[in-house]
């Protein structure tokens, strides 16, 4: 059976690869970051806590894409 699964994705820059690595470490921000970098920390935390996961990574042809899935029940 499939996860269930959502995914959200944009057409902008992508995600620096130094970044990448570091992107659901708590306090963890870039220059261009107006945030205290916890967002992505707490939303990861909360995703696992029910038993899933959540990851990012650069798309081939530009952009971001974040994906949250859930094991089927």
């Amino acid at each position: 059976m499939y996860p269930t699964t959502l995914v959200v994705a944009d057409g902008g820059p992508g995600i620096a690869g130094d970044a990448l690595t570091h992107l659901f470490d708590r306090f963890h921000t870039n220059e261009t970051s107006n945030g205290h970098g916890l967002g992505l920390p707490i939303a990861r935390w909360i995703v696992e806590a029910h038993g899933g996961t959540l990851s990012a990574s650069n798309r081939p042809d530009g952009g971001a894409e974040f994906m949250i899935a859930f094991p089927k029940s």
